[in-house]
């Protein structure tokens, strides 16, 4: 009785996407869907040189199927040795300002869990230049 109770219960769980385990690939390190807000942010971070960054998703919380195009923000720690923004923005996290920050586009390549990504980023209001790929990281079966 107990091993089809386990079985079922270990299918469950392997059924269900969990944020911690989508990882994505990419130049500037390995980046990771961290958790969701009330509000429907989907929150993602990266490890840069100067610290963490986080990236915060309009709309994108809880989406496993369909996957599209998002819009928002990245957050990274105000930092003396680069041009910082004119005006701070809240971070939803923590409710601390922080002068640097900017836009972020994300569109998906593959629609479904777990696809990859192309995002563009701009600092503060600007628009997006800089681009970024994004290849999930999957166990191997």
């Amino acid at each position: 009785m107990m091993k089809p109770l386990l079985a079922g219960l270990c299918l469950g769980l392997v059924s269900q996407p969990a944020l911690a385990d989508e990882v994505w690939s990419t130049l500037v390190g390995d980046v990771v869907y961290e958790s969701d807000t009330p509000e429907g942010w989907a929150v993602w971070s990266y490890e840069a040189d100067s610290g963490p960054v986080k990236i915060y998703l309009k709309g994108l919380a809880g989406v496993y199927e369909g996957r599209g195009a998002y819009a928002g923000v990245w957050i990274a720690q105000d930092d003396p040795e680069i041009e910082m923004c004119d005006v701070a923005i809240r971070n939803p996290d923590t409710g601390a300002s922080h002068y640097n920050w900017g836009r972020v586009d994300i569109v998906f390549t593959e629609p479904d869990f777990p696809g990859g990504w192309v995002a563009l980023r701009g600092n503060c209001f600007n628009d997006p230049t800089d681009y970024l790929v994004g290849k999930p990281i999957v166990a191997s079966e």
